[in-house]
């Protein structure tokens, strides 16, 4: 396995301007992640954990955050090295989902109701792998079945790779069309079979 770091980071310092003060959030943070490894920021609530990894990814509030001095080095998977912190546009969101990704605190809010389950999965797919909706939603499917979703109480785990197949093979494009399960689905998984 590879030491060399696929992250990089060194001497981030990331500012947020309130009002005619400028705020320091993260102050000269360096660490570096290695393929394979596993690297935990831990930390008190307020201490810079989450504005780290919004500075990588370049999701700072416009305006009101930003990086003010430091670099961001990331490995991409062609071996092409960027710095995270002076790229944007097309170029960020090439890496974005491809070569480095987020998953927030509570990722179970992370969904937009306003779009299917089914079509929130196979965007990033259809984005960086260039497939076809029919073959990102097929993804999405297989990616739901491998994983085995969790059966919290919080959702519906009726809301599967089922649900996904009994859409995809009733629809070629489901723009608008919402995944319901059936309330007995629901039932049978949440009181049990």
């Amino acid at each position: 396995m590879s030491t060399e770091p696929i992250l990089e980071i060194s001497g981030l310092k990331t500012v947020f301007r309130i009002g005619d003060r400028e705020i320091v959030a993260v102050r000269d943070l360096s660490l570096a992640v290695a393929t394979g490894e596993t690297v935990a920021l831990v930390g008190e609530s307020g201490s810079g954990k989450s504005v780290t990894s919004l500075s990588i990814m370049g999701l700072l509030p416009r305006g009101v955050g930003r990086i003010a001095a430091g670099t961001l080095r990331l490995k991409r998977k062609t071996g092409e090295v960027v710095e995270l912190q002076t790229i944007g546009g097309d170029t960020l969101r090439r890496v974005r989902g491809n070569d480095i990704g987020i998953v927030f605190q509570e990722p179970l809010t992370s969904l937009n109701p306003v779009f299917t389950i089914g079509e929130q999965i196979a965007e990033p797919i259809r984005i960086h792998m260039g497939k076809s909706h029919r073959e990102a939603l097929s993804d999405a499917i297989q990616g739901l079945e491998d994983v085995r979703h969790s059966r919290s109480a919080s959702t519906c785990p009726a809301i599967s790779a089922r649900t996904l197949r009994r859409h995809a093979a009733t629809s070629d494009h489901c723009d608008g069309a919402r995944l319901q399960p059936d309330a007995a689905d629901c039932r049978r998984t949440h009181d049990g079979p």
